[in-house]
């Protein structure tokens, strides 16, 4: 049986355009996708490059103690996925820089001369005759990530974008203006087994709710993924910027969680 919520009514005013339905989704965000007990360690940012394109809105619940220990030990956030992947690699214990890049995947060259660098650079290692070790200070900060993806009725065509988010996310979500949920919703049940919820966005209340939840967590995700976009909301953050692309420009303040 159906747990979804009875769509606005289709004779509601529809948005204009999906940017329309953005300051919503990105207040009620923290209430709808992290629970009920939210408090200022959720931020929501827009246009984040992932793993697999750029969802429109990426929440991330950070972790206040793991962000202390990084400031205390001045470990930068990282920019790059072969970043995330080196330093994945050695989370169960120092490797030698050729078995490091057999794990990732490159050259032992470039992971010499590149990778581990920017790695140390960064606060994140240290490395000694070869061998790189990563630093106790060095922890990951996202304790749950969420991303949404907007449009005003093509539904079809926002879940084709979530799943692809998936793989950065625990919970991939499709926004959708309440005024024309009525082609999704013999479907919702369907969506939600494939791991995607649905949120409904109301231009008259300027409200957003779920209407479904993911059931499961695709087999896509990875942490790659997941740690990658944590760390560029990080890096965005730091600077102040809760909007836009990260490139070209990383800096290398890591914020403090403060009440807004």
């Amino acid at each position: 049986m159906s747990n979804a919520i009875t769509a606005t009514p289709a004779c509601a005013t529809p948005f204009r355009y999906e940017a329309d339905m953005i300051p919503s989704l990105r207040r009620d965000l923290p209430r709808m996708a992290f629970g009920h007990r939210v408090g200022i360690d959720v931020k929501v940012f827009a246009e984040v490059p992932s793993v697999a394109g750029v969802p429109d809105l990426a929440g991330v619940r950070f972790d206040a103690r793991a962000i202390q220990a990084r400031r205390e030990g001045e470990v930068r956030p990282l920019a790059t996925e072969a970043e995330v992947k080196a330093v994945l690699a050695i989370t169960s214990g120092p490797l030698q820089i050729g078995e490091l890049a057999r794990r990732i995947r490159r050259s032992p060259d470039y992971v010499r001369r590149a990778v581990v660098p920017l790695l140390i650079q960064q606060g994140w290692v240290t490395e000694v005759d070869g061998l790189v070790r990563r630093r106790g200070e060095a922890r990951w900060i996202a304790q749950r990530v969420v991303t949404v993806e907007a449009k005003l009725r093509d539904w079809t065509k926002a879940i084709g974008q979530a799943r692809r988010q998936q793989m950065s996310a625990d919970a991939a979500y499709i926004a959708l203006d309440a005024s024309g949920m009525r082609s999704i919703t013999p479907h919702l049940d369907r969506v939600a087994e494939g791991g995607v919820g649905v949120i409904a966005v109301d231009s008259q209340s300027q409200r957003s709710r779920v209407l479904v939840r993911p059931r499961r967590i695709q087999p896509e995700r990875t942490l790659v993924g997941r740690m990658l976009i944590a760390e560029r909301c990080l890096e965005m953050w730091g600077r102040g910027q809760m909007n836009g692309q990260i490139y070209p420009v990383f800096g290398w303040t890591v914020p403090e969680l403060t009440q807004d």
